[in-house]
């Protein structure tokens, strides 16, 4: 008689003289499995309460039931917030993760993509860092391509030219029309934009959108009404200060993220401007901070869960050999807080 400690699958094999594969047919409730074999396999698993262990499962399942994350700055709400969405839904589905912040660091990220593959993970969610260059280098592009050769992938709000990788993406664009739609229906005519970093493919894209809307409903901004130098909140500050100033200035402000949005009312602030008052402001990502920063932030939402749901979903059908869209677009919400009112024209 077997003891009921370290029993294996091929103990459990021999025992009720079947195969090894049979027994694992029957773990993971294969329908294949001919009677009375099966109920004889089923009968001992219940008998000695045999669980395998994870290593030994991925063998045979040829599935560590491990996802990768990669992030470049766990410090940054949104990445923290989409973080936790992907956790919850992965575990849903069966599956831990192993979270991998890159610190922003390019060399990092590549380390990260290879200790990955190595630990044999069935798949990778992949969030910002190179994926969101505007031009990445062919270093970066033939490194995601090398990748893509062992595992399944799925890029979030980014993608590479020269990369085949499944996308899922949130509608970055038309949270930038919101935004405008609901400053120029509080009566502003003047609008800025602050905040990103030029070949940041969010950053340019945001702008793009931003002029060709301005345009569009002949709403009036000048170039130097669009500052950015990061997105952080010092960068806000610098960027408000920037249009402090001018002689002349917008009576509303699109910020990158709520961070921006955040050192710009800071500063504003600090110069005597009132929050919304004198100036009107919006954010991006509506993060916690934005809820919570008085007097609350007007804010773009990714609708995280949806974002999550949908990544995990793609990634795990690639898992299993499943055709799916190349490329998902959730729609994003605007939420909207005090940092905007009704402009008062003089």
């Amino acid at each position: 008689m077997m003891k009921k400690d370290g029993v294996t699958i091929y103990q459990i094999a021999k025992e009720a003289n079947v195969s090894p594969a049979t027994v694992s047919r029957v773990l993971t409730g294969k329908t294949n499995v001919r009677e009375p074999a099966k109920s004889r396999v089923q009968a001992l698993i219940n008998k000695y309460n045999f669980k395998p262990n994870v290593m030994a499962r991925s063998l045979y399942l040829k599935q560590s039931k491990m996802l990768g994350i990669i992030l470049p700055d766990i410090d940054h709400p949104f990445y923290s917030m989409i973080v936790k969405e992907l956790e919850r839904q992965a575990l849903e589905k069966g599956y831990t993760c192993l979270l991998c912040n890159s610190m922003q660091s390019f060399s990092i990220e590549q380390n990260y993509l290879e200790n990955l593959i190595s630990r044999q993970v069935d798949g990778i969610v992949f969030l910002g860092g190179r994926i969101n260059q505007t031009h990445p280098t062919e270093e970066l592009v033939n490194g995601m391509n090398e990748a893509l050769q062992h595992v399944p992938m799925v890029l979030v709000n980014g993608k590479m030219e020269g990369v085949e990788a499944h996308t899922v993406r949130t509608d970055e664009a038309n949270g930038v029309r919101r935004l405008i739609d609901l400053l120029y229906n509080h009566g502003h005519q003047t609008i800025g934009l602050l905040g990103g970093e030029v070949g940041v493919s969010s950053t340019d894209e945001k702008v793009s959108v931003f002029r060709e809307t301005m345009e569009q409903k002949g709403l009036t901004f000048k170039e130097r009404w669009i500052h950015s130098s990061g997105y952080s909140i010092e960068a806000g500050e610098r960027d408000a200060m920037h249009l402090i100033h001018l002689d002349e200035r917008p009576t509303a402000v699109l910020c990158i993220n709520d961070f921006v949005a955040i050192g710009a009312m800071k500063m504003f602030k600090k110069f005597g401007l009132k929050v919304p008052g004198d100036i009107s402001v919006t954010g991006f990502d509506d993060t916690y901070l934005a809820e919570h920063f008085p007097p609350g932030v007007t804010s773009v939402n990714h609708n995280y869960r949806k974002l999550a749901k949908k990544t995990i979903e793609t990634l795990v059908g690639l898992i299993h050999s499943e055709d799916q869209v190349k490329e998902s677009v959730i729609p994003t919400y605007v939420t909207v807080r005090h940092s905007c009112e009704e402009w008062q024209h003089d």
